[in-house]
């Protein structure tokens, strides 16, 4: 090896052991730390650099000639990723099966492995390259769910809901089970890098502004995204038993976007600090938690997303996070990300072709700069470099591979010429390397690396059943409330029902059939496999028609006047005169008979004619709603309809079913309708899942995890103390709640500490408030009347805790709990007696009456198993700040006489000491101020040691304020002594 290679190692191995050490134990370096510095030791240039590129190729095998195994073979390119869109999954029956197979070719070239089927087939090996050091690849993939276009294999495998449909559900064990399913099957594909999930926070999303994240994102509330993401990264790393990496996407944050990346570069109004508290929280959840390695991402892929105003100039617009190397290095240095960094946590870039990267570095009429791009991220920060759609000519599978290898081959130009290239380099190579001998439990051999496509059949796709349970949690009533609902739904028996289904289509490759994302006859016929006449009867087959929104938008381009059909032309005649026939009868044919030309069938009534048919005699119409607000024109058909066929909407009952964002309807549009559900998701089980909500048979139990402006629903809102609710509180004594009525009181003494606990506070939308909701302990002086916060506690887990001394004074206290807009709750009695014994019983509060608060949407019933709340006995008393809603901030009076105490005492220190510093010879003011601080020092030492009850202060407590008169007076004295007797040992 080079000497200058040595080099560059060495200075990567001293900064990673610097920062592990500054850092602290809790981001101490991984296990696999030293086997990766000795695997870079032994790689070449060409293999360190090539762990650097994640490429994609085109096609469903690995011909030995193919621009893949070139790359792969030669450049050492050690990342590819799984596309649909590249034809990389060309069946759709057998697609897991394909899909293994050809993850297995790609690692058989990256472990130098023969391929014998190649010859037996009759396909020339052309000379092998020079043999290197045997790595596998990371074989990458984005599986984020709800069909397509985000999940690259259609079918085969358990048809997964969207991210936002989990984030409707509040119930994080629902994430940690679709991450489970995630990581089982993507292990069993050969997949060992999931692209995936995201952690954007969809704060304010409205019906106006699009980012293209629709449904990909758990919700809106960033400790709420942070637990989803912590629970779905669990479960993919327990559901791969630990062999599938997560990069959480997309860094730091794409929520506050407003437009696609396949448009131009987003620009976001954020500050850092903003950023923070918001977009950055969920990626904080996933790395800052070293005692829950399970629940931390392995990497972030980091996104085209630029800031104004990020560091207080609002005036300054930072470049995209990808290529910006202040930004990004600022952001990773964060406390909350640092620790994860110098662990070996992986950066991944977003693609480096699209659209928006290429606006950003010149116009189209310029020569696309892939060098200077490739550069620009990994002096950024960025580890592993996505050259997707890299080509000069979008689209062009030859340019994208002529800048590939140009990229790399500049990349070794630069490792052996420029030291400071060298060791961003390797720095990065060590990282991935990390990573990929982490996954493999550092066992390349192909035992551990290929996987099997008869047994990948068998694991794949059998979970199906527990996504059913997760939609029925998922699906919410958005308008409107329950108790209305209850009054217009079901349809009733013979009515009839119109559906239209925003029809589109995908394919799993360019020669693949077309297949529906949401079929046109999927709702019809699920409503008839549960309520049709082999069901229950309730629905009829001639009771159900079902349309697109295509057929719709016929309709309403015919114009509002009825839609009539041509009338058939009679049938023609025609005489027709046989030919002689030698051997006939000739007179026979001397007659001729009239012959009857067949008409041509009568062609089938366009479909403008049988939507006006079928919704002349509707009494429900259907809209199975995806995106109305993207480039489908069909799909603003639907608000064409609302807007313009008022006649139709009038008599009619409107149902929308929300299979996409419900966010996208204004409040116009939702006044028009009957009801509106959100369902999230478009797979089957969401389906089964609208279907019963239509009919009222689910209980309803989903609440969105976003706003929607068309309703005034606020996310911030729903999340905050229920109001309605009594909070429950608790005494913890010897690890145990004690809180029910008819026990024996708690014997305590003053300078005893309570352990006071809450119950479980919930929200408005009955789920448990998020962590860091500030609880106040509130006392109150039920003899003087006085009240104050004695403490104020942010919980965890919907709990909040505060230890409370008991003071030494005698009295009669009330203690209660307060959150936000709850301020009710059970309460604590304390009773001191003049022998300083003190009675403790907790008592229930008196449950008053309360008007529900208004909400927008439905106030779902909680789904978690409620504290047990103690029965309500009579009526107690309610505070005065219960009643009013308000805290009186104020002193009780036996607090005053300590404060009095106090004062007193450094009054009476303070004049001591004047007196002595000015005895027997003109004193100085800096030698007077010297004795006067002693003085205080001395009297605040003995006042603390006095008032937190430190071992031998108890019999002062029955003093009150004269007590602390006497120590404080005492202390003043103690400290002039020893400052007398500094002085005299110094003359």
């Amino acid at each position: 090896m080079m000497p200058g290679r040595w080099i560059g190692l060495l200075l990567v191995a001293v900064w990673l052991l610097l920062s592990s050490t500054t850092a602290g134990p809790a981001t101490q370096a991984s296990s696999h730390h030293e086997a990766a510095l000795a695997l870079l030791d032994s790689l070449t240039v060409q293999e360190r650099v090539g762990q650097l590129f994640m490429v994609t190729f085109t096609g469903d095998s690995i011909p030995p000639d193919s621009a893949i195994a070139e790359l792969i073979q030669s450049y050492k390119v050690g990342s590819v990723a799984i596309q649909a869109s590249s034809n990389n999954i060309s069946q759709t029956d057998a697609a897991p099966a394909q899909v293994t197979q050809l993850i297995n070719e790609l690692q058989m070239l990256a472990l130098q492995l023969p391929r014998p089927w190649l010859e037996n087939e009759g396909v020339p090996t052309p000379t092998p390259p020079p043999a290197g050091t045997p790595l596998p690849l990371l074989i990458a993939m984005s599986h984020e769910g709800d069909g397509f276009p985000y999940s690259q294999i259609l079918s085969g495998l358990t048809p997964l809901p969207s991210q936002m449909a989990i984030g409707a559900t509040w119930q994080p064990q629902y994430a940690r089970l679709v991450g489970e399913i995630v990581g089982q099957e993507m292990n069993a594909l050969g997949v060992n890098m999931l692209l995936g999930p995201s952690l954007d926070v969809l704060e304010n999303p409205t019906f106006f502004r699009q980012n293209g994240l629709g449904t990909r994102s758990f919700g809106g509330d960033p400790y709420w995204v942070g637990v989803m993401g912590q629970a779905y990264i669990e479960g993919v790393h327990q559901g791969s038993d630990g062999r599938v990496a997560t990069i959480v996407k997309h860094f730091p944050g794409y929520g506050s976007g407003d437009r696609p990346l396949n448009e131009e570069l987003s620009t976001a109004r954020r500050s850092l600090e903003q950023l923070r508290q918001v977009e950055m929280a969920p990626f904080f959840a996933v790395t800052d938690s070293p005692e829950q390695p399970l629940q931390q991402a392995d990497g972030f892929m980091t996104t085209h997303i630029r800031y104004q105003g990020f560091q207080g100039n609002l005036r300054a617009t930072t470049g995209p996070v990808t290529f910006d190397a202040q930004v990004l290095t600022l952001l990773l240095q964060l406390e909350e990300l640092a620790g994860w960094r110098q662990q070996g946590g992986l950066i991944v870039s977003d693609a480096l072709g699209v659209r928006a990267t290429r606006r950003y570095y010149g116009d189209a009429e310029q020569e696309f700069p892939h060098r200077r791009i490739a550069r620009d991220a990994l002096l950024a920060g960025n580890d592993l470099l996505f050259v997707a759609d890299f080509g000069s000519q979008p689209g062009s599978v030859q340019s994208e591979l002529a800048n590939i290898k140009d990229t790399i081959t500049w990349f070794q130009e630069n490792y052996r010429t420029d030291q400071s290239f060298q060791q961003l380099v390797d720095a990065a190579a060590l990282r991935v390397l990390q990573l990929k001998l982490r996954l493999h439990d550092e066992d390349f051999s192909p035992e551990n690396v290929l996987r099997q496509p008869e047994e990948t059949a068998a694991l794949v796709g059998q979970s199906s059943s527990a996504m059913f349970e997760l939609a029925r949690e998922a699906v919410t009533l958005i308008s409107p409330n329950l108790t209305d609902l209850t009054e217009l739904l079901p349809p009733g028996v013979g009515e009839q029902i119109v559906i239209f289904t925003d029809e589109r289509v995908a394919r799993q490759c360019g020669a693949c059939p077309p297949q529906p994302w949401l079929s046109a006859e999927a709702l019809a016929n699920q409503i008839l496999a549960l309520y049709g006449p082999q069901a229950i009867g309730q629905v009829q087959d001639n009771a159900l028609r079902s349309f697109t929104f295509s057929d719709l938008q016929q309709f309403l381009d015919a114009g509002p006047g009825p839609i009539v059909l041509p009338t058939p032309s009679p049938a023609p005649t025609a005489t027709a005169t046989p030919q002689p026939d030698p051997g006939a009868n000739q007179e026979a044919l001397t007659t001729p008979e009239p012959v009857t030309l067949t008409p041509p069938p009568t062609p089938p009534p366009p479909p403008a004619f049988l939507v006006q048919t079928a919704l002349q005699s509707a009494d429900w119409i259907i809209f199975a709603l995806l995106d109305p607000n993207d480039q489908f024109a069909e799909s603003h058909a639907f608000h064409k309809f609302l807007a313009e066929r008022p006649d139709i909407v009038r008599n009619t009952n409107i149902i929308v079913l929300a299979f996409n964002a419900p966010y996208f309807l204004d409040t116009t549009d939702i006044s028009k309708l009957t009801a509106y559900f959100g369902i999230y998701s478009k797979t089957a089980p969401f389906v089964d899942a609208a279907v019963r909500a239509l009919f009222q048979e689910l209980p309803l139990r989903g609440a969105s995890p976003v706003d929607i402006e068309g309703i005034r629903y606020s996310l911030f809102t729903a999340t905050q103390p229920d109001p309605r609710q009594v909070i429950e509180l608790y005494i913890i004594s010897e690890g145990q709640p004690q809180s029910p009525p008819g026990e024996a009181p708690l014997e305590a003494t003053p300078g005893d500490t309570l352990r006071l606990q809450t119950g479980r506070i919930r929200d408005r939308n009955g789920r448990t408030v998020g962590d860091g909701t500030l609880v106040q302990f509130i006392q109150q002086d039920r003899i003087q009347g006085f009240t104050n916060v004695i403490g104020e506690r942010p919980t965890v887990n919907g709990i909040a805790n505060l230890d409370y001394v008991l003071e030494a004074r005698t009295g009669q206290f009330r203690i209660t709990a307060a959150a936000g807009d709850a301020r009710v709750s059970q309460e604590i009695d304390i009773a001191i007696g003049e022998t300083a014994s003190v009675s403790i019983r907790p008592i229930p509060s008196s449950t008053p009456t309360l008007m529900p608060t208004p909400l927008p949407t439905l106030t779902a019933t909680p789904t978690e198993p409620p504290p047990t709340h103690t029965p309500t006995p009579t009526a107690t008393p309610d505070p005065p700040m219960a009643q009013s809603g308000l805290v009186a901030l104020t002193i009780p009076l036996a607090q005053l006489q300590m404060l009095l105490g106090l004062i007193g005492g450094i009054s009476l220190t303070t004049g001591v000491g004047w007196l002595v510093s000015g005895n027997g010879r003109q004193p100085s003011l800096t030698g007077r101020l010297r004795w006067l601080l002693f003085g205080l020092a001395g009297s605040l030492v003995l006042y603390n040691y006095f008032i937190f009850g430190l071992p031998g202060a108890g019999w002062l407590a029955t003093w009150g304020g004269w007590g602390a008169l006497a120590v404080t007076g005492l202390g003043g004295v103690a400290g002039l002594i020893g400052y007398g007797l500094t002085r005299i040992k110094r003359e």
